[in-house]
């Protein structure tokens, strides 16, 4: 019989690069889109109302949103991938209708 060794792995251990704990390059391109989405949506609020302030609020707000959305927690798991969750659960069938067949004829 051979000898097995228990090998203890650290549960710190990050396979990707962050930035902060939870939020790393993946999180930051998707913040990056949605700011870049949220400036577009900023701008042509500005070209109507012409009220800097207001765009410049939409922006920081919809930066600030999407990183506390797209930061990991320490079960893998962000907010955004909760709410996927969630809307799968809720859309998938949960009602199995059958009918009892006559097996042996």
């Amino acid at each position: 019989m051979e000898d097995k060794i228990l090998l203890k792995m650290p549960s710190q251990i990050r396979l990707k690069t962050e930035f902060v704990e939870g939020f790393g390059t993946q999180e930051l391109i998707k913040t990056i889109i949605c700011g870049a989405i949220s400036g577009v949506i900023a701008y042509i609020i500005y070209l109507i109302f012409k009220q800097p302030l207001i765009s410049t609020l939409i922006v920081i707000g919809s930066l600030v949103v999407s990183f506390i959305a797209f930061t990991k927690n320490r079960n893998n798991f962000s907010m955004a991938d909760s709410i996927i969750n969630i809307i799968k659960y809720q859309t998938m069938q949960k009602e199995y209708r059958y009918m009892r067949g006559d097996f042996y004829s």
